[in-house]
């Protein structure tokens, strides 16, 4: 089933859930267990919200833009911002809601946040104690850790980002076009005219992540493509550069915490559209 997730007005209609909610103090959080292949037609939220997965990757689209994150991120969406949402394979949701005074402390666009250890076991605890509200005096300190440990962990605007460097570009469209290149950062310098070292820095300095960090993300995406496809996990490994499938295999679980066996298998559940709100 193909979703039209069109952008039609600026005023798309609140979270249904959302409607009789009091105001979070500092969080609120929602949790369900989600189908694979949920989408969430477009909407917006009164508070600011923190979108977090169990496993897989979650794609938020805002506009024209489509950002993805695996479950090692969190996705930050600024209170009232139009967005949709889709998910392909079953996982454990969790929506958390943050006041508007802690949401200023937070990006005013949408942005993945790293999860730190500490910041999953925060997590953690509240839904292991079945916590929605945290107005109560006694979750008020855990909630502000957890909302201190989120300003400060690391933040990026894009799972997979773009640079028009003239000599970035070179490489990253020869990489989109074939994930499965595997030549090496020295070679790909010598090509450019530009050193190993220089062209290393310019990895860090405008996508933020090192050309093998870079071109791993690359794999993840067309790999989860050629899953949904039914190519064959060693296949794949092949098609993306990979000696053996072991290599592959552990690259696909650091990304999405699963493997891709058991990430096919999520995905060949029914496809079901949530018209309902995130």
């Amino acid at each position: 089933m193909q979703e039209n997730f069109g952008f039609t007005t600026s005023l798309a209609p609140y979270s249904a859930s959302d409607i009789s909610l009091a105001a979070p103090e500092p969080l609120y959080f929602r949790r369900e267990r989600v189908d694979a292949h949920t989408g969430y037609a477009p909407h917006r939220h009164r508070w600011g919200q923190l979108n977090r997965i169990s496993l897989g990757l979650i794609e938020i689209t805002v506009g024209d833009e489509k950002l993805i994150a695996p479950a090692d991120y969190i996705v930050w969406v600024p209170a009232e911002l139009v967005h949709a949402a889709y998910i392909k394979q079953a996982l454990d949701y969790t929506s958390a809601y943050v006041s508007d005074e802690w949401a200023q402390h937070l990006p005013k666009a949408t942005t993945l946040i790293a999860q730190t250890p500490l910041i999953r076991a925060l997590f953690d605890d509240f839904a292991q104690r079945k916590i929605s509200s945290t107005a109560d005096a006694n979750e008020q300190p855990q909630a502000q850790l957890l909302l201190q440990r989120l300003c400060q962990s690391e933040q990026r605007p894009n799972y997979l980002p773009s640079s028009s460097h003239r000599q970035l570009t070179i490489i990253l469209q020869t990489l989109h076009d074939n994930p499965g290149d595997s030549t090496p950062l020295a070679q790909w310098a010598a090509q450019v005219h530009t050193s190993e070292r220089t062209l290393a820095r310019q990895f860090q300095k405008e996508l933020g992540m090192s050309f093998v960090q870079w071109r791993n993300r690359l794999r993840l995406l067309s790999a989860l493509a050629q899953l949904k496809d039914g190519v064959a996990i060693q296949d794949i490994a092949w098609r993306l550069g990979y000696g053996h499938p072991s290599a592959f295999i552990a690259m696909f679980r650091q990304h999405t915490g699963l493997s891709p066996e058991r990430y096919r298998r999520q995905m060949q559940g029914g496809t079901n559209f949530a018209g309902l709100l995130a």
